[in-house]
């Protein structure tokens, strides 16, 4: 299996289990350019900026840790262009990581995971 199909994979679980909390899906793989957020979602009037990270073990760290800080300047650059383009500049937005653990099927989400700073 690629990790393309892994990924999309665990992008897909991460929704489902977002969608039953009660988040809407407002976009899903937006890309600004090279940029790309795996999940647009809005849990009640909080835009939220999911990123979804899958790893089969944890030996070399959490998945969450694998969101470098140039990882989350990319993820920030993307949603400033987003919200722009949505004319939702104003509205409260939040990064969100969702780990997909493979081997045991655990999904763990963090919520306001880091801020736009």
């Amino acid at each position: 299996m690629s990790t393309t199909s892994v990924g999309r994979g665990a992008e897909a679980r991460a929704k489902t289990y977002l969608e039953q909390k009660g988040y809407r899906t407002l976009r899903q793989n937006y890309r600004s350019g090279p940029r790309e957020i795996d999940l647009v979602m809005l849990d009640n009037e909080v835009v939220v900026f999911v990123e979804v990270k899958a790893r089969s073990h944890t030996r070399f760290g959490t998945p969450a840790e694998f969101v470098t800080p140039a990882k989350r300047r990319q993820l920030t650059l993307a949603a400033e262009a987003y919200l722009m383009e949505e004319a939702l500049i104003d509205a409260p937005a939040r990064f969100d990581v969702v780990e997909v653990y493979l081997s045991s099927g655990e999904i763990r989400h963090i919520e306001n995971a880091f801020d736009a700073t």
